[in-house]
């Protein structure tokens, strides 16, 4: 009897398979070339803020929940970075229902594309390169050291994979109008819960557009305006570095004061990176007084994520008492530099 027009020979099938082979092979040499940079570490400053070897306690199980909320994100973001507590609240807890409630969906839609013969394959290769993606970003935190679940950026390596396995299991879901009802299904799907997906989707790209999601942890817009309210005297903004972190944090309050006042500000303020080899070290300490006695007075200093001891009473330096808003990412404080003879002046006996 003539074959069926959708029968696969054996032909046919090693055809297809040879194509996954070359493609695979040509990734796992793409990826070889790479070995030689990670065995000398080139320019491992770039990545040593998410090196984590030492953890104690509950660090053991960060990674884990870091790597849960990413996956919420997947489905659903809301302004849960708000600076409004209540805010934060409620979209925390709208994204963990939502979640809740549409996975058994998704799962549902999966079990009958595997169910599909020509459908299976595809969602074994989809799901196994997500898990195999998944296990490998474990097997670089809790092995090598380097946590890969602190940036949910990170996994955009296996999301596209993720959105296909969604959208396959979407559509199963689409055309089913009525389904058996159960306490352990939730009250209603098909199209109508394709349409909430759907929505949750659009307003979580809002969420990310306005700014409201995916922020960076610092906030230099923020530090930077505070800055400009007090540029009418020079400014020297100083930190400790250590990588490159500190670079970027800097160089994120540089371009503000740039990009938004750049006409505005009566005097441009300088800069101080000062090194410090490890917490509690006074390098960075003497590098800043040492650089103050350089500075014009009157001076305002702002000390931005300085973590070493502050030593500035010699230096005539007294910090600013009045209390200024918090900045994600920003730990300040103002102080306010006197000519040097004042302080002499003032300490002489009435």
């Amino acid at each position: 009897s003539p074959a069926h027009p959708h029968t696969c020979t054996p032909a046919i099938f090693l055809k297809h398979w040879w194509r996954i082979y070359a493609v695979v092979a040509a990734t796992l040499a793409g990826g070889a070339i790479w070995l030689p940079l990670i065995q000398h570490g080139y320019d491992s400053k770039l990545t040593e803020w998410i090196k984590n070897s030492d953890r104690i306690g509950i660090e053991w199980i960060a990674p884990i929940f870091q790597a849960i909320a990413a996956w919420v994100t997947m489905l659903s973001l809301l302004p849960v970075e708000s600076s409004q507590l209540p805010i934060v609240i409620v979209s925390g807890l709208v994204m963990i229902v939502f979640f809740i409630w549409g996975l058994p969906i998704l799962i549902s839609g999966l079990k009958v594309r595997m169910q599909q013969s020509e459908n299976r394959i595809g969602i074994q290769v989809l799901g196994g390169f997500i898990v195999s993606a998944i296990a490998i970003f474990f097997i670089i935190t809790y092995c090598l050291g380097i946590d890969l679940t602190r940036g949910a950026r990170y996994n955009f390596v296996y999301f596209p994979g993720v959105i296909v396995l969604v959208a396959a299991s979407l559509a199963i879901s689409w055309r089913q109008s009525i389904l058996d009802k159960s306490d352990c299904t939730p009250r209603f799907r098909g199209k109508k819960a394709v349409a909430l997906i759907w929505l949750m989707g659009l307003v979580s790209g809002i969420t990310v557009v306005c700014n409201l999601g995916y922020q960076k942890y610092y906030r230099p817009d923020l530090l930077g305006y505070l800055i400009q309210q007090q540029s009418q005297i020079p400014a020297l903004i100083a930190t400790t570095h250590k990588t490159h972190v500190q670079t970027g944090e800097i160089m994120g309050i540089a371009w503000e004061l740039k990009r938004k006042f750049g006409n505005n500000l009566a005097k441009i303020p300088q800069f101080l990176l000062a090194h410090q080899d490890y917490k509690g070290s006074k390098k960075a300490t003497l590098t800043l007084q040492k650089t103050l006695s350089k500075m014009p007075r009157p001076l305002n200093l702002w000390l931005v994520n300085f973590h070493a001891p502050v030593e500035l009473k010699a230096q005539n330096c007294l910090a600013e008492s009045q209390a200024k808003p918090s900045v994600d990412g920003y730990e300040y404080q103002l102080y306010r530099c006197l000519e040097l003879s004042d302080r002499l002046l003032d300490s002489r006996p009435n």
